[in-house]
């Protein structure tokens, strides 16, 4: 696969190793800080527009899947352009394999948001399903899942299999489905079971390093139980008999700097506030942490059989 790094906030700036590794591949830097300000968090559709017209521009198609690093959580929302990208390409339809601690399914009517992102993704012309994989959070219990936009169950757009369920149980029960959870089926079991749920010969996967415990990853939200080694077995698992044609990564610490107006910077720092931990990480020994996850899911996708 062929590496690109979308560079909209300081985080990938400072890991050298992974930028000499991208171009090493033949790989690719996008540099659109200019945008991420706007786009942090969440954006108007103008701002991913605007993307959208650069990534065209500036990254033509090429006969190789990609792989974008794109920096933080807070940029989850830009999935469904780098998606549209690889569903062009693949001229099939695309099971998209979604690691995350958090299901990144709720409504939001001002945008499109970083956890709002996968209604827009599963609804996308080619796209079969979305299978997400490691949520710990809060927000699939029964007294927050009223927030999501839970149409996609009913709709058979999404399976959720969560790393553990907020009630403490073995499955994850929601509109009349129930999954069980991975620490109740064990690692190689829901690999199984992983394996034989995806619907499709082709992927896209998208891996918020949120889904990480936090000695595997430092990021900008709360964070999940599952190993860098597991994430990496699973995908390894699911594409030995199947096509990946396109993935990105984000997750990676960075100090937030919002914009997109004054309001819309007050708005942000303010769900910040409420949502994100507060306690900031020493930003070098971040890097440092991020940086070697980033190496080895670079040497994995580059792996990846064409």
């Amino acid at each position: 696969m062929r590496p690109v790094i979308l560079q909209l906030d300081e985080s990938l700036e400072r890991q050298p190793a992974l930028e000499a590794g991208v171009r090493a591949r033949g790989g690719r830097v996008l540099r659109a800080r200019d945008l991420g300000p706007a786009l942090r968090l969440w954006s108007r559709d103008a701002t991913l527009d605007v993307l959208k017209r650069r990534l065209k521009a500036e990254l033509p198609s090429h006969r190789e899947a990609e792989v974008v690093f794109a920096g933080s959580g807070d940029f989850h929302h830009v999935t469904p352009l780098m998606l549209e990208r690889a569903i062009a390409a693949a001229g099939e339809p695309v099971t998209v394999i979604h690691f995350d601690n958090h299901p990144d399914w709720v409504r939001f009517a001002r945008g499109r948001h970083c956890g709002s992102w996968v209604g827009r993704a599963a609804r996308l012309p080619g796209v079969a399903r979305v299978i997400t994989i490691g949520v710990c959070s809060p927000d699939i219990g029964r007294a927050k899942a009223h927030a999501g936009d839970l149409a996609l169950i009913s709709e058979d757009r999404l399976d959720l299999f969560a790393w553990a369920a907020p009630d403490g149980g073995d499955a994850v029960e929601l509109e009349g489905r129930a999954w069980p959870t991975i620490s109740a089926m064990g690692e190689a079991a829901f690999l199984d079971h992983l394996d034989a749920a995806i619907p499709t010969r082709t992927l896209y996967v998208t891996l918020d390093k949120d889904v990480l415990r936090a000695e595997d990853a430092v990021t900008n939200w709360d964070q999940g139980r599952a190993s860098l080694d597991f994430v990496i077995a699973a995908v390894r698992r699911i594409a030995a008999s199947r096509r990946v044609v396109g993935a990105d990564v984000v997750g990676d610490w960075s100090k937030p700097v919002y914009g997109g107006g004054a309001a819309a910077s007050l708005m942000k720092r303010g769900e910040a506030l409420l949502d994100q931990p507060w306690r900031r990480p020493a930003p070098v020994a971040a890097d440092q942490v991020n940086e070697a996850v980033n190496l080895r899911l670079l040497e994995m996708f580059a792996e990846l059989p064409a």
